[in-house]
């Protein structure tokens, strides 16, 4: 009986998870989950015709050398944000500290040494935030605000806020370097890593709990989840996707420093809502958020080229992220009428 009672409560919060989205209806949530493809083949139309050089094939691989590492933050910490804990802001220590490990430590005993100690260094990362956001119950952001000053300062004290260079020709700049045509290798990655975690996603238990955990808190832990690890988890994925993303942005200029990271945080969020994926949790997907990374990029690059400030082009993404989350607080609140 106790065996069938959870089969029905877990049948449960499954059927709430798939009926969230559906209640809502109009303008607004048609906006938020499909307004991505439209303003990105409006962008890219415009920018086709009128911005010069967009098209050119060494822009497009500058778009896409750019794009891959925020990518990859952002398809990993999708996870947290769908489990409604909001972001991770401890990604941009996470990536420099992968970034400096593979460089400095692979520079002195290979590669391989290097990736072991940067998947260390990602899994207690994803253990001390997962751990005090989901079995002692801590604000998401503060605990990733203090995790991320603790990681950067931990590296500039070992590091002395070095640049670290790998070698030439060696496997980090062969692989930043590397092209199948106009394709840089870097892109191969990000685009094998979303479709895992699209798969993980959609199509395991884990998958299924994180949305479930976001959708209704309660519900799932009804049901008997462990929702202690299904918090781990999301962070886990979130701390080892930014470790490959540290080894990609090193290998991409062959170099690494603390601050290599700077921005990553918000910038990746504001992809993931971008691409649809909800703040309040329970909402979302993987490869919506590729779209969204795909769209941040090509508006950074299409502003770089017609001129534009930094400081612009920030203006630009915050209004941007504004926009999405309005769109899905008045999603929810259609479907509440």
């Amino acid at each position: 009986m106790a065996k069938e009672s959870l089969t029905e409560q877990i049948a449960l919060t499954e059927v709430v998870a798939q009926e969230a989205p559906k209640k809502t209806s109009g303008v607004g949530l048609w906006l938020t989950q499909n307004g991505v493809f439209l303003f990105l083949v409006v962008l890219a139309v415009f920018a086709a015709f009128f911005v010069n050089g967009f098209g050119s094939l060494d822009n497009v691989t500058n778009i896409l050398n750019r794009a891959v590492p925020l990518g990859i933050v952002a398809v990993g910490m999708t996870f947290v944000v769908i489990s409604g804990n909001y972001l991770d802001l401890s990604v941009v220590a996470q990536v420099a500290t992968s970034g400096v490990i593979f460089l400095a430590v692979g520079s002195e005993y290979g590669l391989g040494v290097a990736a072991l100690a940067a998947t260390g260094a990602a899994i207690l990362y994803g253990l001390v935030n997962g751990l005090a956001v989901g079995l002692f119950k801590a604000n998401a952001v503060i605990v990733t605000l203090a995790t991320t000053y603790i990681g950067l300062g931990l590296l500039r004290y070992f590091s002395g806020g070095s640049i670290f260079f790998g070698p030439p020709d060696g496997p980090m700049d062969v692989f930043g370097s590397g092209k199948v045509g106009p394709v840089p290798y870097s892109a191969f990655v990000f685009l094998g890593l979303t479709l895992v975690l699209s798969l993980v996603l959609t199509r395991t238990n884990f998958g299924f709990l994180v949305k479930s955990f976001g959708v209704n808190e309660r519900a799932t832990r009804l049901g008997g989840v462990n929702t202690d690890m299904v918090i781990v988890g999301a962070f886990l994925v979130t701390a080892l996707a930014a470790m490959i993303a540290g080894f990609v942005f090193a290998a991409f200029s062959n170099t690494a420093v603390s601050t290599m990271a700077q921005g990553f945080d918000f910038k990746a969020l504001g992809a993931i809502i971008i691409g649809g994926t909800s703040v309040f949790g329970g909402r979302g997907s993987v490869l919506r958020t590729l779209l969204g990374v795909i769209f941040v990029s090509v508006l950074d690059n299409v502003l770089t080229l017609l001129g534009f400030t930094f400081g612009f082009q920030q203006l630009a993404l915050g209004v941007l992220i504004l926009l999405a989350v309005t769109l899905d607080v008045l999603s929810r609140k259609l479907g509440q009428q």
